[in-house]
């Protein structure tokens, strides 16, 4: 008698749960995809390890484009690569999807990933510490990091081998505090683990999300990753909260009614709204946590992509840096803006790599009510995603997609495309707040970078294949490393017993044409790159110093 109670129960618990479903499971059924079976869906079909996991994902969706649905669980995920299907969605679907509850434990409701009600009142809080004057007034700050930071490549002479994007990583993070905090970095402690816990904490939600019982709440509870996730939680709390504090103790004595630029920063903007309890000091610390490490790392990982690329394109470098010597003829000169600002081809350089490489490959939104997408109907309840990585590489939009091609961003060819082609920062009301920021700060960093290196690959782009770039950077990626071989005299890279100028050409040249090479009228420092690994000569002027120490 109890077990066909037990039975029944259960039989009557099913039928609700598919009645309630019943729509959501009837415009699934008319949209193709994978494979899917009850309770796990398609789920066992994203078995990966977490270094080709988006590469996965991104290629299952490929397979049924332009539109898929793919069930994990009892959710269902709807992608498209078509754009007006995208502009229904980033326009109607403001809400985000569950998934970014992922992120609860270190910023619950941020910009990023609060309920829409939240994010309309912290967006209209924020907006006026980046408008076009504030941003404007950051364009100093941009240049002295990215100076500081070539700098330290100066320094780097001799050391056998170091991480080249936590270099650019750290730079970024000083220049997030000294733009939206009136902090000086060097008082903010422990800021240096900023970059490591951030790269860590995203591990393991990749990791997290491809082990499907660590989705379950309970299995992930009892893990020993959720003991290591909670763990760089506190710790980047404990930065947040120092970072707050010296805000506060920054600004005790000011004026409440100050008009001036600092007061309008980010972080003393919301420290001020907390006096009048407009946002509360949690709020205030989860939103401090995201825009730091939002605006470092986005930048960071744009500029070493740039640089990787360039460094397979040798010519549309050199064209790059034709550019910038004609643009800043005196390499000792910190650039204006008005200089930044005619730096045409490098913007469209930058575009074109984050056409090809998003910081973020996916977008997830929330369908709160049914959205009509002829001839599908994406129904409430579903998860939206938009793969930017095959939006931006959908070859009825970009002819030859896998090539690198900075003009398709020329005036004419841009009002050409749907303007949902390309959304490296989103679209719509909930777009990246930083999108201007962002990209002034990038385009400074390279500039400064690229008028002082100069990036190669070893063997040319014919032996590097496009799948070499990557669809996706982690910060652990053996590409983003920078070696520096010790050598005697500062000027030369040495491989094999041959010298490399790169004066020339790429020459390779060894000991004896070396001693004869005449001196450059436009010294110039270089970078270069090896099997994938940077690679730095750490100067290139070719002085009296320099033969003394050859001859030496």
């Amino acid at each position: 008698m109890l077990i066909w109670i037990f039975i029944y129960a259960v039989t009557f618990v099913i039928i609700s749960v598919l009645w309630k479903k019943r729509w959501l499971l009837y415009h699934a059924w008319k949209i193709p995809g994978p494979f899917s079976v009850p309770l796990v869906g398609s789920a066992f079909l994203l078995s990966a390890t977490k270094d080709n996991f988006f590469d996965l994902i991104c290629g299952k969706m490929e397979s049924w484009r332009p539109v898929t649905k793919f069930w994990v669980g009892s959710q269902l995920y709807i992608a498209t690569t078509r754009p007006t299907d995208v502009e229904k969605i980033l326009t109607n679907c403001l809400n985000k999807s569950p998934f970014y509850e992922n992120f609860n434990d270190i910023m619950k409701d941020t910009l990023l990933t609060s309920k829409v009600s939240i994010w309309k009142e912290h967006r209209k809080m924020i907006n006026p510490s980046f408008n076009s004057k504030i941003l404007n007034s950051h364009h100093d700050t941009f240049v002295k990091y990215s100076r500081e930071m070539v700098k330290i490549l100066d320094d780097k002479e001799g050391v056998e081998q170091t991480d080249f994007l936590q270099v650019i990583w750290e730079k970024t993070v000083d220049v997030a505090l000294a733009t939206l905090t009136n902090v000086k970095p060097h008082v903010v402690k422990k800021r240096q683990r900023i970059t490591s816990i951030t790269a860590r904490y995203e591990q393991i939600l990749i990791q997290r999300f491809h082990t499907f019982w660590l989705l379950i709440e309970f299995f992930w509870k009892l893990s020993n990753l959720h003991k290591e996730h909670k763990m760089l939680c506190e710790t980047s709390h404990e930065i947040a909260k120092n970072i707050i504090a010296e805000e506060y103790m920054s600004h005790e004595t000011e004026d409440r009614n100050d008009d001036t630029i600092e007061s309008k920063r980010f972080l003393r903007n919301l420290t001020k709204l907390n006096r009048t309890m407009q946002i509360s000091r949690e709020e205030i610390l989860e939103e401090t946590i995201f825009m730091i490490i939002a605006a470092s790392e986005t930048s960071a990982l744009t500029v070493n992509t740039v640089l990787t690329i360039l460094g397979i394109y040798s010519d549309i470098q050199e064209r790059v840096y034709q550019e910038l010597v004609s643009v800043l003829p005196n390499i000792e000169n910190s650039p204006t803006q008005e200089e930044i600002n005619r730096l045409d081809y490098l913007e469209r350089v930058i575009k074109e790599t984050l056409r090809l490489v998003p910081t973020a490959p996916l977008i997830l939104r929330y369908a709160d009510e049914d959205i009509k997408c002829d001839p599908y109907v994406f129904p409430a309840g579903s998860n939206l995603v938009v793969p930017l990585i095959l939006l931006h590489r959908a070859p009825e939009v970009w002819p030859e997609p896998e090539k690198f091609d900075p003009d398709r961003f020329l005036p004419d060819e841009v009002a050409k495309r749907h303007r949902c082609s390309y959304i490296p920062f989103s679209f719509g009301a909930r777009n990246c707040i930083g999108l201007r920021f962002g990209m002034m700060e990038v385009k400074i960093m390279v500039a400064t970078i690229l008028r002082n290196f100069k990036v190669q690959t070893v063997g040319g782009r014919e032996e590097i294949s496009k799948e070499k770039i990557p669809r996706g950077l982690d910060p652990t990626n053996p590409q983003a490393k920078l070696s520096i071989p010790t050598l005697r005299g500062k000027y030369w890279f040495k491989k094999n017993n041959v010298y490399a100028s790169c004066m020339a050409g790429d020459l390779v040249l060894d000991i004896k044409d070396l001693l004869q090479m005449p001196h450059p009228s436009s010294p110039r420092k270089y970078l270069l790159s090896l099997d994938n690994v940077l690679l730095l000569s750490i100067q290139s002027r070719f002085d009296e110093k320099w033969c003394n120490d050859m001859m030496s």
